[in-house]
């Protein structure tokens, strides 16, 4: 299949053995939209909803994405290519930390066998909405555990929650959520990149990191978040420091994802800018991609927007958002932009709920 490609060149670092001319031709390519699912494909609506968490691809492709406020195991032969759904974490009953939704957005394997889950949360209960439909949320990051490769789960509870307390008079979106877990290239740690959404001190919605041991992944009091300089709060109300933000005024980082890139020996984040004063007329809004060395430290000149558009969604509104990045080749630089896509986004026709699509997405030199 063809694709036509729109080049976006810009100073993306890579390692100390490129040279600065070898530095100035590194580009990324973006390729043309191709919808993998649409709108009520596999009895699926508004999704995905959180990132794409890849269980494997080989002998069949397992990954686990959120439709409405469900986490649902999709199967098939390839990567994008599925043919079917299954749910296999619903939100819990009332009274509890996930009352209204219980999305996974990244999976991880553990070392004793069990595939890890992570999952954002939201208390639902007594929060005022957002609008355009959306429920408030007070969110949490939380794991499920599984032993059969996603086809069930246990819930095992938050592992990173907020400094701040469930507050009804504050904001409709409060909490820790939006999570993407990845084991760093080490295989000590895993790092944990979050939304957080307590806009301490002013900072407005911004993107955090937590860490715990390998070893230690399945004690949800392991995990530490990065604060000051180090990783010494902990996951369960401690204090954190932003490692990604907006960049500007008026503005949320959101979505993080990440992957290692071994030919680039960078670590390589995707998410959204929502510059919530466009009203979804898109100018700084959009999917961004930053690279840094360590996954800790992320360079703003090292970030740069790849596709302008409005990333969260309004009624009778553009929407792409929820970008998850999944390389199809070993150097990590090649692969395919999954995101949540609507057109003219919304509840009744002649609106219609975000789906599944892809970008054919490359970086490289030329």
């Amino acid at each position: 299949m063809r694709h036509a490609f729109v080049l976006f060149t810009g100073l993306l670092l890579v390692p100390p053995f490129m040279s600065c001319a070898e530095l100035q031709q590194m580009s990324i390519e973006l390729g043309t939209p191709e919808t993998v699912l649409a709108d009520k494909a596999l009895g699926l609506r508004y999704f995905p909803d959180g990132r794409l968490a890849v269980v494997r691809t080989t002998p069949d492709c397992r990954v686990i994405l959120t439709s409405g406020v469900s986490s649902y195991l999709l199967e098939g032969p390839a990567m994008g290519r599925f043919t079917s759904a299954t749910k296999v974490l619903d939100k819990g009953n009332p009274g509890a930390f996930d009352n209204g939704y219980a999305g996974i957005n990244s999976v991880v394997h553990a070392k004793s066998g069990e595939l890890l889950a992570f999952y954002h949360s939201e208390d639902h209960e007594k929060m005022e909405a957002i609008g355009n439909g959306i429920p408030g949320f007070y969110c949490n990051v939380a794991l499920a555990v599984s032993h059969d490769e996603g086809k069930t789960f246990e819930k095992r509870g938050p592992v990173l929650s907020s400094q701040r307390p469930k507050d009804l008079q504050g904001p409709c979106d409060q909490g820790d959520g939006e999570p993407w877990v990845l084991a760093e290239p080490a295989g000590e740690y895993l790092f944990s990149y979050y939304t957080s959404h307590d806009r301490a001190d002013g900072r407005g919605v911004q993107i955090c990191l937590a860490r715990c041991r390998m070893a230690e992944a399945l004690n949800p009091g392991a995990w530490k978040k990065f604060h000051a300089g180090g990783f010494d709060e902990p996951g369960l109300g401690g204090k954190d420091t932003p490692v990604m933000t907006s960049g500007a005024p008026q503005a949320d980082a959101v979505f993080p994802q990440v992957v290692f890139a071994p030919e680039l020996r960078q670590f390589m984040m995707t998410f959204c800018v929502n510059a919530w004063r466009e009203a979804g007329h898109a100018e700084r809004s959009g999917i961004y991609v930053a690279f840094s060395d360590d996954g800790i430290h992320w360079p703003r000149e090292r970030v740069q927007k790849i596709w302008t558009v409005p990333v969260v969604a309004r009624i009778g509104g553009e929407v792409a958002w929820h970008p998850t990045f999944i390389p199809d080749d070993s150097t990590g630089t090649h692969g395919w932009l999954y995101y949540g896509y609507s057109e003219n986004w919304g509840h009744q026709p002649p609106y219609t709920p975000h789906y599944l699509r892809r970008r054919l997405l490359r970086c490289r030199t030329k």
